[in-house]
């Protein structure tokens, strides 16, 4: 009994030294996307918070560093109704007709109330196709509202898989500096999807380049975060 206590003991030792190793219980450190054959860590950063009485139109943390490689998941924690928001980038290299677009879409969904806000949106989905994740189409509503992505000038949009991640129910994408727009489509907090939405409940993305990213809510385009990515060495 004492030898199977001891064993126990020196498993745990083991354990805990190799998350000190892989920086999962440093609480010094923040949680970054260490990889374990199939899974994961991610760090994490929420887009808004309260509810949708009171809420918080904020990324939170509005600024994050990371190094080359790793990867962020959002989510949203907002409670109580539905009360979606966007992590959305949009490259300095984009077209200003692409901006153009973006701006006729997004002020079209502008309202002073959330419900108004969902209402704005069944809309603009009941006119919308779903995207096909391998398929591409023209820039249009579609775009802001399912998880895409451009990486050239032409307004070209390829749509993401929202079931990318199957545990985080989310797309999941590895962005580099060349990207021209890359949207996560609509974050809904867990279970208060409307019907004939996507369920997204994250955006997961690892940063393959050194850079400083910029990114935005297209909802509220007052929430905007920032992503600092550092090289290795």
């Amino acid at each position: 009994m004492v030898q199977l206590k001891m064993t126990i003991v020196v498993i745990l030792i083991l354990l805990f030294t190799l998350g000190l190793s892989l920086g999962l219980f440093n609480p010094t450190m923040p949680v970054v996307a260490t990889h374990i054959g199939p899974m994961s860590v991610f760090s994490d950063v929420f887009t808004g918070g309260g509810n949708s009485s009171n809420p918080i139109n904020q990324f939170d943390p509005i600024n994050k560093e990371i190094y080359v490689t790793e990867t962020i998941k959002w989510s949203n924690p907002t409670a109580g109704p539905p009360h979606p928001h966007t992590v959305t980038f949009i490259g300095n290299q984009s077209s200003p007709a692409l901006k153009s677009k973006i701006a006729n879409i997004t002020n079209t969904l502008q309202s002073s109330n959330s419900q108004s806000l969902i209402s704005n949106l069944i809309k603009l989905n009941n006119n919308s196709e779903i995207g096909d994740e391998n398929s591409n189409h023209s820039f249009d509503t579609r775009s802001l509202l399912f998880p895409s992505v451009i990486n050239s000038s032409d307004l070209v949009v390829s749509y993401l898989n929202p079931n990318g991640h199957e545990l985080f129910k989310g797309a999941v994408y590895n962005l580099t500096d060349n990207t021209t727009y890359l949207n996560s489509g609509l974050i809904w907090a867990g279970g208060v999807i409307p019907n004939g939405f996507p369920k997204v409940n994250s955006f997961i993305v690892t940063f393959m380049k050194p850079g400083t990213y910029h990114y935005q809510c297209l909802i509220y385009p007052e929430m905007r975060g920032i992503i600092t990515v550092k090289p290795l060495s």
